[in-house]
């Protein structure tokens, strides 16, 4: 063995032990997640219990009205979101299915239809016809591309544009579903990074968000990755 095998060698072995030790930081917190995952599960079925007895007992006026579905909505959101967290702590896969992308962007614009009116953040959908088909976790998949919907609108604080693009790479049978914001972009030095677990740049940020989302991407033999430049930042998910 000569001196570059040796070296590429050790470089391979060092990138696996970066890699056990990841998962050795996240493992001991699988259970502890589960617990708060079932506990804020319960909380919010009480939530959404009250918004369904005053919608359709009190009779409220159109604003209340208006009001309590978002809340409703909001409830539906989180327990996507936390779907997706709870499939990532305990590593496990439910049955995969045919699923149309253009129909699980539909679901993820209507779940951040107020919160982009809000934020003064246009909406762009520029989706394929026929919709691509892919064999995924439907609702894991969906908790995905929500929770990387919501980062896109965060990054832009003053407003802006989000885009979905789905399409099919017919040279291998690949097929794409892009999510672009209009805000500031992502430096260089953080690009590398931003898939790390608990890696943030944010105040309030858990940097567990975009590794859920790379994880979930990944069990449901697809991959995503991260293009960006000043007032664009492009996630490509990409599924076989």
């Amino acid at each position: 063995m000569d001196n570059s095998e040796l070296a590429t060698l050790q470089k391979n072995l060092q990138a696996a032990q970066e890699e056990l030790g990841k998962l050795e930081r996240i493992k001991p917190l699988a259970s502890a997640a589960a617990a708060v995952v079932h506990d804020v599960r319960n909380s919010l079925g009480v939530i959404q219990s009250t918004a369904q007895f005053v919608l359709s007992k009190l009779k409220p006026s159109a604003k209340e009205k208006e009001a309590w579905e978002l809340v409703e909505r909001n409830v539906e959101s989180i327990r996507h979101l936390l779907k997706g967290y709870l499939g990532l702590a305990r590593q496990t896969e439910n049955a995969k299915e045919p699923t149309s992308i253009n129909e699980l962007v539909e679901r993820v614009t209507h779940f951040i239809d107020v919160q982009c009116g809000k934020n003064n953040i246009k909406v762009v959908k520029d989706l394929a016809e026929p919709s691509p088909r892919v064999m995924v976790e439907s609702s894991a998949v969906e908790s995905a591309v929500l929770n990387l919907s919501i980062n896109a609108i965060e990054a832009m604080a003053g407003g802006g544009t989000l885009k979905f693009i789905t399409e099919a790479n017919g040279s291998d049978r690949s097929f794409h579903l892009v999510i672009e914001d209009t805000g500031p972009g992502i430096p260089k030095d953080d690009l590398e990074k931003i898939f790390t677990p608990f890696y943030t740049t944010k105040e309030k940020g858990t940097g567990m968000g975009l590794y859920s989302a790379k994880a979930i991407v990944t069990q449901n033999n697809g991959r995503i990755h991260c293009e960006s430049e000043p007032g664009r930042t492009r996630m490509v998910l990409t599924f076989f």
